[in-house]
């Protein structure tokens, strides 16, 4: 883990570089973040640390707890589907209105960052897969025309971001999650906003039960959220 000292805020690159170890899973949930450790191994002062710890506990990923130091989050299978549950409102939104608003150069525009999404998800690179499917996101956000929508998107990004690799762990998932994705970028074509975002739900309540699987294994394939 470490900092490139690049134009973004400091405290923005602790930020990603602590939310990267815990989307990857080599910070698992329940570990505690030592501090003198993290200073060492970013480059930081602690109060720059503390900030990012902050911001990672409003994110959902940190736990700070009075003489406990701040320990990775651990999300309670009910947790999770409150979280697909918001998620899907939101999304289903931002389809509906992508099919009404969006040019078609946003369309080919969205395509696009699918198929970069793809190629990521064939290559299993996991950083790539998180700002690949960023990417999408930001573009079908925009096509909306919708800013507030776009902004309560944003909030959800870091936390869904190690979801989507547990539900893409599950085996099949990844070619399902493409093939469904596929299906409503077609529909989005046809202008029919409706069952676009019909299908967008289906897409969301399988990424949801193969997120939870990683969880419960013996949930019901019908587990939703």
């Amino acid at each position: 883990m470490q900092i490139t000292h690049q134009p973004a805020p400091v405290r923005m690159q602790a930020v990603e570089a602590i939310r990267a170890e815990i989307i990857s899973g080599r910070l698992p949930a329940g570990a505690r973040l030592i501090e003198r450790e993290l200073t060492e191994a970013l480059g930081v002062s602690r109060n720059t640390l503390r900030e990012a710890y902050r911001q990672l506990e409003a994110e959902g990923f940190l736990e700070i707890r009075p003489h406990r130091g701040p320990t990775v989050a651990m999300l309670a299978p009910q947790a999770v589907a409150d979280l697909y549950e918001v998620r899907e409102a939101i999304e289903c939104m931002a389809v509906n209105l992508f099919t009404l608003r969006a040019t078609e150069e946003d369309l080919i525009a969205l395509e696009r960052a699918f198929e970069a999404f793809a190629a990521a998800v064939d290559h299993g690179d996991t950083v790539s897969i998180i700002t690949t499917k960023d990417a999408f996101y930001d573009l079908l956000y925009a096509g909306t025309g919708n800013r507030e929508l776009h902004a309560q998107a944003r909030t959800m990004y870091g936390r869904l971001a190690g979801l989507r690799l547990k539900s893409l762990s599950q085996p099949g998932r990844p070619g399902e999650s493409l093939f469904e994705i596929r299906q409503v970028l077609h529909t989005m074509h046809a202008r029919d906003a409706e069952r676009a975002a019909e299908l967008w739900r289906e897409h969301i309540r399988h990424a949801a039960s193969a997120a939870l699987k990683t969880m419960h294994p013996s949930r019901s394939s019908h587990a939703t959220g």
